[in-house]
Parts: structure tokens; C-alpha cells; sequence
């Protein structure tokens, strides 16, 4: 009786001890995931336009484009300049800006109907710009653009911008044209 009495002390004495359990493991974070893009009806694309579903079901920016010798901006409706391409004619590059902040490095994507490409930003004040040569070969895809242009910078939302002829008219000034 005396054993059996000794044995549950240490028992007793065991569950006294100052060791922590293990905590929990956490959840494992799961990734965000995008919304699919909604379907694109083939029908709905004119003759040489090709699906852009980075565009599908993206609201038009409100605004308006202004434009200068070698330059086009686009303008928001409260004024801040959301989008601008520039001629550097010496270097004979296309310098695209997208207002906001991103990494260095991190990829600005240009999308329209007809074409897509992205291209290494760099940071400058609020904004991030791309260069882009003008004989690159989307650049001429991009001044034949009829339908709306989008703009993102990494993961960042879309911004769609209205058609207008201020960036090919950039493209054909810049180009000697």
C-alpha cells in the first residue's frame, strides 16, 4: 500500500511541473485570390483584337487626356495626373509614368485589345516609370490601340484608360513621324 501511495506522489509531483505545453501551431496563411475574370465573348472582340482579361469587367477611369509636344497625361476628374507617356527623343525611348508607389523593379503592365507587355519600373517622387524603346515591338502595337488601355503596376488594380489618339500621336511624334 505504502508503493502504490508513493507511486501516485510522483504522479501528482510530475503534473506539477514548470514546463509549458507546445503551443498550438498557427494557421498557415493562404494566399488572396483574384476574382476570375468574367467570360470574354469572342464575338464582342473586333478583327485582330485579342482577349484582354486583365480589362474585363475593369471600370473606365473618369477623366480625360491633355497634351503637349512629345507628351500626353491622363487626368482624373479631381486633376492628379493618373498616367503620362513622355518622348525622350535623344535617347529615342518612351517614358511611361503610372502615379503611386512601388518597388524598384517592380513591372508596369500595359494592356490593350490587340497586345500586352510589361516592363521594369523605377520609382520617382509619387510616381513609378517604365522606358521603353521606340522600336520596341509593342510600341507600335500601342499607337494602334482603338479601344481602352490599361495600366497596372504589379499586383496593383487596373487602370483603364479611354481611348483617344493623345498616346499614338506621342508615339508618331517621338518616332520622326
Amino acid at each position: 500500500m505504502i508503493r502504490w501511495r508513493a507511486g501516485l506522489l510522483a504522479l501528482a509531483l510530475a503534473g506539477c511541473s514548470d514546463e509549458q505545453p507546445a503551443p498550438a501551431p498557427s494557421p498557415t496563411p493562404q494566399p488572396t485570390q483574384r476574382p476570375a475574370p468574367a467570360p470574354i465573348d469572342p464575338a464582342s472582340l473586333a478583327p485582330g483584337e485579342l482577349p484582354a482579361p486583365e480589362l474585363a469587367g475593369v471600370q473606365a477611369a473618369v477623366g480625360g487626356w491633355s497634351t503637349s509636344p512629345g507628351f500626353a497625361r491622363f487626368l482624373t476628374s479631381d486633376g492628379t495626373a493618373a498616367f503620362a507617356i513622355r518622348c525622350d527623343s535623344e535617347k529615342r525611348q518612351l517614358i511611361l509614368a503610372r502615379s503611386g508607389a512601388a518597388d524598384a523593379g517592380e513591372m508596369l503592365r500595359i494592356v490593350t485589345g490587340m497586345a500586352a507587355a510589361s516592363y521594369p519600373t523605377t520609382p520617382v517622387g509619387r510616381r513609378v516609370e517604365a522606358r521603353v524603346g521606340i522600336d520596341d515591338r509593342f510600341v507600335a502595337a500601342l499607337a494602334k490601340a482603338k479601344g481602352p488601355v490599361g495600366v497596372s503596376v504589379g499586383e496593383g488594380p487596373v487602370l483603364m484608360l479611354a481611348p483617344g489618339p493623345a498616346i499614338a500621336t506621342v508615339i508618331r511624334g517621338c518616332n520622326g513621324r
